[in-house]
Parts: structure tokens; sequence; C-alpha cells
């Protein structure tokens, strides 16, 4: 995904304010939508009608498969399965059970979804193309397996569907049938809408920048990918039931392979990441393929047949090549060129207000669930192979809590593969990481992060499709409850205004407060080294492992974050910390270990380290005769 197409649902957080101006974009939205669907059905000819119906069923896969690609960075090829698997449930349902509609629908639905989560439970462990082409393969059974079975028909299928009815009234054409299928499709808009903007919807866009820091601030990324998996093929197995009802027959070319590739081309067009962007690409899809039956016999007259369908290709290809963001992008670069385009909103009062440099800032809440100086961190024989090559070897350590542990030791010491293995993020191949008495070693690192356990990185891991304050705000995951239920009804202004708050709290500890709404990818790199603290901060951590966090700073924000740092020591939170400025370690750690080679050659107080023979040869290359000759030498003169 190149960076122009990149999803990016996460956005800037919005103020707090009223209902009306934190959802008028979908309230205008949903109520034009809803104006022109009740004005078609008397301005419309009849195929219009039929092009327009159809845009409206499968702008619910569409939105479902948004979802899935835009919010949960996952490619399918299989959302055709899911309709067709809601299609024909509804359809046995009714045709040969005689149940209720609603009940024969939401069967269907709920038929589909099951499928999703027992297909799911492996598939979400893959990425890429593997999990297209594994759902590629679910679409293929489906369709064999429709086409064989006695139940759905064969190649026959079900027919005789019959229509819906509502208080009474038999949905009996086209436009009744637009009304019937408007309020589902808003809704469907709406419930997406409001999970793209909540807690897992957030979770989710921070995982596809970085995978890794979005589970070390607590995102089971796995379980939130299987949830919107299964949600996409509800949203696919009710444009099945529509469809049902619509065309009264049920074939097996609703599992077919292009139909797939039709949702798929509906999302991209209309732009990934973007909800509106589904619909439009359901539009424009539907008044390509039916549209061009009757442009191209015009241009080219006598073209029939497959002949008709040349131009839809042909539009096709230009719209992917000309638009890559698609309509959506589109539509959102003309509106900022206008001279009329709103600006910027208004920063909010917390980011907006001069700080004073004589102020002390507020300090970040800090979490002591162990007495100080009590083993907050036991690791015993640590060790990392690569093959051969051994980067940490039985390295042994206890962590006091309420202190300041400095790592320190040459280029490829095996700090990082360390800090790796503390947090999850490599097994080790040997050894166990004991953190507040729970075993972490080999587990995920959104376990150690439920436990308290946060980190930052040596390379940046910065969420770059939302804001400043956005990324400090993803620190706040595992203080939050709301999951993907509450996020999709919007039950959760409380919670998001309160952490949002905090982490304008937050950002001030580090005076980044005037740059809270900028772009996190635009600032300079030494904020963006020191947003990443803010955001592991905001997670109120018991333990924080700080790898290299002045690197890149300038002088007075290397101060800053040393006081930062002597503070929060203060306030009882425990710091492991791997920096290159061995001075600088010196003067923040309680203690401080040395590994050379993957190997712990020295562990103590600083003054004691900092006389080590051993720590001399490894940063100095000399051998430890010469080295210890040194330092008697400094003694005696000393």
């Amino acid at each position: 995904m190149t960076d122009s197409t990149k999803p990016t649902f996460v956005g800037k957080l919005a103020p707090r304010a009223s209902f009306w101006t934190n959802n008028k974009g979908t309230l205008i939205g949903g109520g034009i939508l809803v104006a022109l669907m009740l004005v078609i059905p008397f301005t419309a000819s009849s195929s219009m009608m039929n092009i327009v119906v159809f845009a409206m069923i499968f702008a619910l896969p569409a939105i479902g498969l948004n979802l899935l690609m835009g919010l949960a960075g996952q490619v399918s090829l299989g959302q055709a399965a899911f309709f067709a698997i809601g299609a024909y449930t509804h359809a046995i349902m009714l045709t040969k059970l005689d149940l209720p509609g609603p009940v024969a629908a939401a069967i269907g639905v709920a038929a589909a979804m099951l499928v999703a989560l027992l297909v799911g439970l492996p598939l979400m462990r893959l990425r890429g193309h593997y999990l297209a082409l594994a759902t590629l393969g679910l679409g293929f059974i489906v369709m064999i397996a429709v086409r064989e079975w006695d139940v759905t028909g064969r190649t026959t299928g079900i027919y005789g569907i019959p229509r819906p009815t509502v208080f009474g009234i038999p949905i009996d054409n086209s436009g009744f049938f637009l009304w019937f299928i408007t309020p589902f499709v808003v809704i469907g808009l709406v419930l997406a809408l409001n999970l793209t903007r909540s807690r897992a919807g957030r979770a989710l866009s921070a995982v596809n920048d970085s995978e890794l820091a979005a589970e070390s601030l607590g995102v089971n990324t796995y379980a939130l990918r299987l949830k919107v998996f299964v949600l996409s093929a509800g949203f696919a197995a009710l444009g099945g039931v529509f469809y049902a009802y619509q065309v009264a027959i049920v074939s097996p070319t609703t599992a077919e392979f292009h139909l797939s590739v039709s949702i798929l081309l509906m999302v991209v067009i209309g732009g990934l990441g973007s909800v509106w962007g589904a619909v439009a690409g359901a539009f424009l899809v539907q008044f390509l393929g039916e549209g061009m039956r009757e442009v191209i016999p015009a241009i080219f007259p006598g073209a029939t047949g497959e002949v008709q369908l040349l131009g839809y290709g042909i539009v096709l290809i230009l719209v992917i090549l000309l638009l890559p963001g698609g309509l959506y992008q589109a539509t959102i670069t003309l509106w900022r060129k206008l001279p009329f385009a709103r600006n910027r909103r208004a920063a909010d009062a917390h980011a907006t207000a001069a700080e004073d440099d004589t102020t002390i800032p507020q300090l970040p809440a800090v979490s002591t669930p162990v007495a100080a100086g009590e083993p907050i961190l036991v690791i015993s024989g640590l060790t990392k192979r690569y093959g051969g090559v051994v980067a940490v070897n039985d390295v042994s350590l206890t962590v006091p809590a309420g202190t300041i542990l400095g790592l320190i030791g040459p280029n490829g010491a095996g700090k990082t593969t360390c800090f790796n293995m503390i947090s999850g993020a490599l097994t080790p191949t040997a050894g166990t990481v004991t953190f507040l008495g729970q075993v972490i070693s080999g587990k995920k690192p959104h376990v150690a992060a439920s436990h308290g356990l946060t980190r930052t990185f040596q390379n940046l891991q910065v969420f770059t499709s939302t804001d400043v304050v956005g990324n400090v705000y993803m620190g706040r995951y595992r203080k939050g409850r709301a999951g993907v239920l509450r996020g999709m009804l919007g039950l959760q202004a409380h919670e998001q205004g309160a952490h949002r708050a905090a982490s304008y709290e937050i950002l001030k500890s580090m005076r980044l407060t005037d740059a809270a709404d900028d772009s996190a990818s635009a600032l300079p790199f030494g904020k963006q080294r020191m947003m990443e603290v803010c955001r592991a901060l905001a997670a109120e951590p018991a333990l924080l492992l700080l790898d290299e966090p002045m690197a890149g700073l300038s002088g007075h924000e290397r101060d800053v974050m040393a006081e930062l740092l002597r503070r929060l020591r203060t306030a009882g939170l425990t710091i492991v910390l791997v920096e290159h400025d061995v001075a600088q370690v010196m003067s923040l750690a309680d203690h401080v270990a040395v590994l050379d080679d993957g190997v712990l050659i020295a562990h103590g107080d600083p003054e004691t380290v900092r006389n080590d023979p051993a720590v001399v040869v490894a940063y100095l290359g000399t051998d430890l005769d010469e080295a210890e000759a040194e330092l008697n030498e400094l003694e005696e003169h000393a």
C-alpha cells in the first residue's frame, strides 16, 4: 500500500464539543443519501432504478470489506462467499422452513458470521497475500458446495423467494425496495463510521502503521482483526439477504469469484479507508457495469455481448491509475483547494495555551504495584540464538522497583535484543522473564503490556496516520474498556473525553502541546522521539523500557528528558534505560548493567561499573591487563 492510499481512519481527535459538531459530517451525509433515495423513484427510469437498487445492495458488502481492508489491514477475496451464505441461508429459511422474513434474515447473517468466526480463527494468523489466497479458496469451496448440494438446488439454485412486506405493504417494485433497503444501508454506514472513530478503530489503524508498537501498548491485534473479519462477513451476508429478496432467486453465481473482485473494486475505487468511499464505489461500479451496455453501442454501433464491457474495464483501469487514493481522496484533495473550504479546526485550548517555561509540567500518573526496592523484573538465563550466532548469552538480572537501571554496551552488544525478549517482541531461545510475579517470556507484547510493561523503540515506531495527540491517545488503550460493539453504537464518548484530556496533560509534561494537532509524521525527529516517550507514559506503566530515548534530541530536549526521568523515578516508576550516552546513564541510573557480545560483563552501581576493567576493555578495545594498569595508575594519581 502506497503512502498516497494509506488508510487514515484515526485522523485528529475531535475537541470535546456538541453531538452536532462531532457528528456533523455523518448527519449531513446520511441526510443527503436518504433524500436522494426518496427522490430517485419519482425521477429515474426503470434501468436507472435497477442500477441504484443493486448499488445499495452491494454497498453493504463493500462497507464490510472496507472495514476489513482499511481498518484491519487484511485483504480478502472471499467476500462473495459470505454474500452467498447469507443469501442461500435466508432463501432456505423462507422457502423450505417458512420462517418469518426478519427471522430468516437474522439466521442468514448469523450463519455467515459463524462461518467467518470458524475460518477466521486460523486465517487471521496469516498476513498479506497468504490471507488473500486462503479467502479465495474459501470462495471456491462455497461455490462448489452450493452447486453440488441438493439443499441449495445445485446449479438451478433456489427460486420463488417471496417478496418482503412492511406493515402489510408488499415491497413489490423497485421504488419500494429502494426505500426498504435505504435505512439498513444508512444504519450500516453510521455503525461503520462510529467504529472507525472508536477505541478499536484507532487501535487497528495504529496496527496498520506499526503492529509492534500497537501490541506493545496492549492491543491484541489477532483478536481485533478476527472481530472485524466476522463483522465484515455480517455486512456481506446482509447484502446477500437483500439480493435474494430483489431477484427472487439465489443461484451459484452469487458465490463466483468475479463477484468478490467486483466488491474489491468498489472498495479500491471508492477509496481504501473511507466508509463513504465504499458506498460511492458501489455506485460507480454498478453504473460502469450497466451503463456501458448503453454507452458502448452508441459509440461503436453493432457492439454487443461482452464487447460492451470493454469500456467498463478501460474506465476502471483509468480510475486506478489516475486516482490511486480513490474517489474519496480525490474529493478531499479538490475540497481543500476550494477558496471557501474551511480551515483546520481550531486547536483545543489545551494545545494553544501558552506554556510558561518556568513552571513545572504536570507529572504523568505512575503505577507502583510493588514496594520500592522489591524485585519487579527478574531475568534468568536469558539467551537468544540465531543459528550458530549467539546474540544474548545467559543474561540474568533483577530490577528493583522504583529505580533506574541503565543497560549499556558497545554497538551490537545485544541490548535491543534483550529489550525485545523482555517485551515479547522476540521469543527467547532459553531463559525466562518474570514481571510482577508473572512469566511473560515467549508471550505476545500485548500480554506484557496488560501487566503494565511498556516500551519505546530504538528505531522510531510512529503512528503516521494520526496526529501527535492521537499517538499519545493510543498509549491510553489498555486503560479503556470500550470494545467493538460499544464503538459501533457510539457508547464511549465519556471514556474518550477522559483519555483525550489525559493525553494533553502528558504532552504538556514534555512541552509538546503546541504540536498536539500536527501530523505525527511531520514532526522533527527529536520531537517524534519525545512523543514516543509521552505515548509510553500515557499507558501509566509499572515498568518503562526506554531504548535510546535521547538519540536525536537537542541539548535542551535532552535536559527536559533527563529531568522527566528523575521526577518519574522519584514518583516511584521503574525504568530500564538503554542509552549510548554513557555519561548521561551514569548520572541518571541507580544501577548499571553492561553487555558485551551478548554477555553480561558488569552489574552494579554507576561508580563501580565505571571503574570495572572489563567495561574499560569493552569500550576502549584494550586488553584486560592494560585496562587494570590504567585504572590503577589513575587511582594512584587521584
